[in-house]
């Protein structure tokens, strides 16, 4: 855009209230400037990919936010599932506007009622937009050994926030607007559900980086949402996991007849993919490391 430039009379008129056209002139170009730096900064941080009919992958962009707990500042990939008479949503990420992005996407292909909502684990990442599907009467779905991980992860929010001084204030300034939803429904053994022409197995693998999660499982569509069982492009979150059980879950899914394995981070992968983060999981069993951050780091070429 064209730099507004005023002339020294057109100065003078306006100091002199004579210049009232070329001053509305001037506003009403700034402020299309600043509508404009706004559209942009409201513009999509994500990708929304449909892996198989009426199934989507939602892939938020490799940024921090600067909303929500900071120990979980990168958002986790989300999915749902549109069936003929309503709709599972699988995970919702970690703050409560990137979980609008995924409802208004679920919005712009259908009207039918959000059903389900599956919280494959208990972390920050994964849970703290719980509350938008709340808004649309969703059953939402969680192991009882997760839902008192979240309980315990709640109140470690509360004392962070009421903490004093400055940590304490951040931390209120990050969290405002959001309302920590704990599930409404605890399953302790698999189970299938259903939105009208699609199965959707729920499976609770004993293995994984923590304990209780769910793995959801299309089996005509041949789509697998894992969870942090497996992280595309991203180093696995290691700290206290039994990573030879876990490797041994991931190689028996890998025989599955399964064309798309859906990350707790990063795209879609296939088979490929999977092998790769199973050959990243046994290279970090084999090494000693520093204790690692909550927030998933992207690793770069291999493990």
């Amino acid at each position: 855009m064209e730099p507004v430039n005023l002339t020294r009379e057109d100065l003078a008129a306006v100091q002199e209230g004579k210049g009232k056209r070329t001053w509305i002139v001037f506003y009403t170009v700034f402020s299309l400037v600043l509508i404009g730096c706004g559209a942009w900064a409201l513009g999509t941080r994500y990708a929304l990919t449909e892996v198989k009919p009426h199934v989507f992958v939602w892939v938020p962009e490799d940024i921090h936010d600067f909303d929500g707990d900071p120990r979980f500042d990168v958002a986790g990939t989300a999915g749902f599932i549109i069936g003929q008479d309503g709709v599972i949503v699988v995970d919702t990420t970690n703050t409560p506007f990137h979980a609008r992005e995924v409802r208004y996407e679920i919005r712009e292909r259908t009207d039918l009622p959000i059903k389900y909502v599956i919280d494959t684990d208990s972390r920050g990442d994964h849970i703290l937009g719980n509350e938008v599907f709340m808004d649309e009467r969703a059953t939402i779905i969680s192991t009882p050994v997760a839902a008192a991980a979240m309980r315990e992860y709640h109140r470690d929010l509360v004392k962070r926030m009421d903490a004093e001084g400055e940590p304490g204030l951040r931390m209120r300034q990050r969290m405002r607007g959001i309302h920590f939803t704990l599930p409404t429904e605890e399953i302790n053994k698999e189970m299938a559900i259903g939105v009208g022409g699609e199965e959707v197995r729920l499976l609770l693998p004993l293995a994984g980086p923590t304990a209780g999660n769910i793995v959801v499982y299309l089996p005509a569509s041949k789509v697998l949402f894992l969870g942090d069982l497996f992280e595309n492009g991203y180093k696995p979150q290691i700290q206290g996991a039994d990573i030879q059980k876990w490797v041994a879950y991931l190689r028996e899914i890998a025989t599955w007849d399964v064309d798309v394995y859906v990350p707790g981070h990063g795209a879609p992968g296939d088979k490929k993919s999977l092998a790769d983060f199973i050959q990243v999981l046994e290279n970090a069993g084999k090494t000693p490391s520093p204790q690692e951050d909550s927030s998933p780091n992207q690793a770069t070429s291999g493990p």
